[in-house]
């Protein structure tokens, strides 16, 4: 008997690498004034809750993760170093300058160095004890502002995001054990719960419009370094709002199996992996000339990453890059 799919979080996981790769798209093809709220909007709340939906699908088998993410790192953390020693030989700039660490992972792989090391860390905080359960939460939540402090961590081992995400992540981790979320706010209380998340959705997307010039993007990435005590204070708004999103996709977002949608969100490491070296490709392209500040022809051209990356040739081709394990 084949595993049973959980179509809620693959529709879920669907919606995220669709907001990721948009994002990205944005970020590196030209999204102009006009989309600017929409790019903010996107990275307040879908890595974090990527993060939580990877807790909560996390187990402890360090060699079964290792043996499948490790291998992928590398190769595309090579990919990246390669791609980025073709645009500065392109540019005339010296390829010395391009630095071929992989303790530092590039753009986006550092998510996959971070599901690494949670692996690692489970045994920690794994508990069936509410209480411990809360103690670790508040030890998450203290991690990831102190790191805050740290102004020369850089992104090494991406330690930075590993304390600023660690929340959601145990969050993701303890919704497995508990269905607190699933049960109680979403089940029983479906009506309230859909009307005050759409209330809720439809306030935050209007502040993010009437407020896009005063929010930094740059807060939401997990990476910055406290400047003043405003940045202290963003970190838990930030945190708010991609709290506030999760609950939001989690309640609207169907669960029963969507064609296609299902089964983007069934392949998404492959959507991960694969569209950052195409989108620094499209780079080299006339592509970026013809899409740049339409935000629609963007949004077109990421659903069209978004479905091509996740052919299932790819997720094959990928799952056969991983180091061979006695059964």
């Amino acid at each position: 008997m084949g595993k049973i799919r959980n179509y809620h979080f693959d529709n879920i996981k669907a919606f995220l690498i669709f907001m990721v790769v948009i994002g990205h798209v944005c970020t590196h093809l030209g999204v102009g004034a006009g989309g600017f709220a929409i790019y903010k909007i996107i990275f307040s709340f879908h890595m974090p809750a990527f993060i939580f939906v990877s807790g909560y699908f996390a187990k402890y088998n360090p060699k079964k993760n290792f043996a499948k993410l490790l291998p992928l790192y590398l190769v595309f953390q090579t990919i990246q170093i390669l791609i980025y020693l073709l645009f500065a030989g392109l540019e005339g700039k010296p390829l010395s300058g391009v630095s071929l660490a992989y303790l530092t992972p590039r753009w986006t792989l550092w998510y996959i160095v971070v599901i690494m090391l949670y692996q690692l860390l489970i045994p920690l905080f794994d508990t069936g004890d509410r209480r411990m359960q809360a103690v670790y939460m508040i030890i998450a939540v203290a991690l990831g502002l102190l790191v805050g402090l740290v102004s020369d961590l850089g992104n090494f081992l991406a330690l930075a995001r590993l304390a600023y995400f660690s929340p959601f992540f145990l969050l993701g981790y303890y919704e497995r054990k508990n269905n607190f979320i699933l049960t109680y706010v979403k089940n029983r209380h479906i009506k309230i719960a859909r009307a005050v998340s759409a209330i809720a959705a439809a306030a935050l997307v209007v502040i993010f419009f009437l407020f896009k010039s005063r929010i930094n993007a740059s807060h939401f990435y997990g990476t910055v370094a406290y400047s003043n005590v405003y940045d202290f204070l963003w970190r838990l708004l930030g945190w708010g709002i991609a709290l506030l999103w999760i609950l939001i996709l989690l309640i609207w977002i169907p669960e029963k199996k969507v064609p296609l949608v299902s089964g983007i969100g069934a392949r998404t490491l492959s959507v991960y992996l694969l569209h950052a070296p195409v989108i620094l490709l499209l780079m080299l392209t006339p592509l970026p000339a013809l899409v740049r500040y339409n935000v629609p022809l963007l949004v077109l051209v990421s659903a069209g990453l978004t479905v091509a990356l996740s052919w299932k040739g790819f997720n094959t081709a990928l799952g056969k890059i991983r180091i061979p394990m006695k059964k």
